[in-house]
């Protein structure tokens, strides 16, 4: 495949940012390659940035064709899906696995969670796997992972709903199988049993109060990551106070707040979905997560990590999230400093995919 050279190109990534740079990388499979390489095409990154490929820590693409190509059209390089179906998912994986310039593509499959569970914690599940006993939880994980591909395990632990030891069954037998556990957490309550049983992983942030010190403290120390999907919070509020008035939007923005100024380990997750009343654009839906994330008082650099660096060590995603030789070369090249102003997601001039470029935004659209 041919070699690619970015040439008098700004680099950036997580660890930091050279200036006036060159970056070579060679296509598929498509790996970033020293400085030094003899480019087969060069392309003049003059007044641009390189960065490494977003990564989209929550999308809900269902069975949404487009959820992938609109994705990648964005700069979306990397697409973690945490609430499809198990059926959707594995649909998902095969596609991208076959498409070189389609986001890499990980999954829960369908969450598990309870018989009976409140409206509010199904509004963003194409799927729900229940169960009764931690045994019945351990054989259900065993079964996601070793028979459906899962990549990390979703568990719903919004009350009410599951009991506590099939909770704790379920995070174990996770664990044990060296896979993340998820939790599915919009309450006060279920963040505390979250972080009591083990999880890595916490999503959205809670809606119906304030987090204890002591808690953000722990979650903190115990260095678990959070994915607010704010902007899917603030459409679904106003729905979940027909039933929930205790439900409000300022206290996710506070829980972000506070967090973050704890030094929590935040990511950003679209949500992004094509749900009749809960629709988020797929791509774009990404950047404005980032603008919510921003309110909530979110600096430009750790926006900039929160879709590149965060999510790729907490997700053990050795392989990407910077920019350094022997990586993969999911690229995307912007116009001026990224640092200076998130919406350098609006100026993308240029994605590569595995070192493959990928045709331009304008050129593909869903149908309206």
């Amino acid at each position: 495949m041919p070699i690619t050279r970015l040439a008098d190109v700004d680099i950036l990534d997580g660890n930091g940012k050279e200036k006036n740079a060159d970056l070579a990388f060679v296509g598929s499979p498509g790996n970033i390659l020293s400085s030094d390489a003899e480019p087969d095409v060069t392309v003049d990154g003059k007044g641009c940035t390189i960065i490494p490929g977003l990564i989209d820590s929550k999308l809900d693409s269902g069975p949404s064709e487009y959820a992938l190509p609109l994705s990648a059209s964005h700069g979306t390089t990397t697409a973690i899906d945490g609430s499809s179906s198990s059926s959707e998912s594995q649909a998902l994986r095969s596609t991208a696995a076959k498409d070189p310039v389609l986001p890499f593509y990980l999954a829960s499959g369908s969450a598990i969670g309870p018989e009976k569970v409140e409206l509010v914690s199904m509004l963003n599940y194409s799927g729900i796997q229940t169960v009764k006993t931690p045994r019945e939880a351990r054989r259900l994980v065993e079964a996601k992972i070793l028979s459906h591909q899962a990549d990390f395990i979703k568990i719903i632990v919004d009350q009410p709903g599951l009991e506590e030891d099939i909770i704790e069954a379920a995070v174990e037998e996770t664990h044990r199988r060296g896979k993340l556990a998820v939790a599915q957490s919009c309450q006060v309550e279920s963040y505390s049993l979250a972080v009591e049983y083990g999880f890595d992983i916490l999503s959205p942030v809670p809606v119906d109060g304030e987090l204890d010190p002591e808690l953000i403290e722990r979650i903190v120390s115990k260095g678990l990551g959070i994915i607010p999907t704010l902007c899917f919070l603030q459409k679904a509020i106003p729905v979940w106070n027909k039933s929930r008035p205790d439900y409000q939007f300022s206290y996710a923005l506070e829980a972000v707040r506070a967090l973050n100024d704890a030094g929590a380990r935040i990511c950003a997750g679209s949500s992004s979905n094509n749900w009749a009343n809960f629709s988020l654009p797929f791509g774009k839906g990404l950047h404005n997560e980032l603008q919510l994330l921003a309110k909530a008082g979110v600096s430009n650099e750790k926006l900039f990590k929160a879709v590149t660096s965060e999510p790729a060590s907490l997700f053990h995603l050795a392989d990407r999230g910077v920019i350094r030789p022997g990586r993969v070369a999911d690229l995307v090249m912007v116009e001026g400093d990224p640092l200076k102003d998130i919406r350098f997601l609006s100026k993308i001039r240029s994605t590569w995919l595995r070192g493959i470029p990928r045709f331009d935004r304008d050129s593909f659209s869903s149908p309206k």
